[in-house]
């Protein structure tokens, strides 16, 4: 199937679910990995269990999925015609691959895994704990005990956020020096 435009008020009405709209005008690979990762992002955390932070990420992919599809509707035909049908990640890795094998993706894959695994645990370990502790304490102590995960894990982001952004000033002092 050739990809090409289609109405704006049925792509919008199909951009409302991430992915499809992307599957209307012809992009079956880009629109189906779209809508993968979004119902896999709302289904592994339920299943699991999950705390409200890995949920956030379905909303994430929500609006990248909403606004890619409306980018795509208001490419001009030139441009339009240049797009390939590539599984969504590969738009992120440039023609890269993934190399699992690195040690930066190892670590990156673990330290993921133990997050998604500590709230989950946290889960199980606080919903224990609850039928130990009388239930007027449990009431007191509750609202604290269930944002722990959360608090933990938007700390996280945080150091990951600033860490990044060091990182990003260094290669830009790096290149400016370079080009003096």
């Amino acid at each position: 199937m050739k990809p090409k435009k289609k109405n704006g008020v049925l792509t919008f009405c199909c951009s409302l679910m991430p992915g499809a709209a992307e599957m209307y005008m012809g992009f079956m690979k880009n629109g189906a990995s779209i809508m993968v990762v979004f119902f896999l992002s709302i289904i592994i955390p339920a299943i699991m269990g999950a705390s409200d932070v890995f949920m956030s990420l379905a909303f994430l992919i929500w609006f990248y999925g909403f606004f890619h599809a409306r980018n795509l509707v208001h490419c001009d035909d030139e441009e339009f015609a240049l797009l390939t049908d590539q599984y969504i990640w590969d738009e992120f890795l440039d023609g890269k691959s993934i190399d699992f094998t690195s040690e930066k993706s190892r670590k990156l894959f673990s330290v993921i895994l133990i997050l998604f695994g500590m709230a989950c645990l946290w889960s199980c370990v606080s919903d224990m704990v609850y039928s130990l502790i009388p239930e007027a304490w449990w009431d007191a102590i509750y609202p604290v005990v269930s944002k722990i995960p959360g608090i933990l894990i938007s700390i996280i982001i945080i150091i990951a956020g600033i860490k990044l952004i060091n990182g990003k000033k260094e290669v830009l002092a790096i290149e400016d020096k370079s080009n003096q």
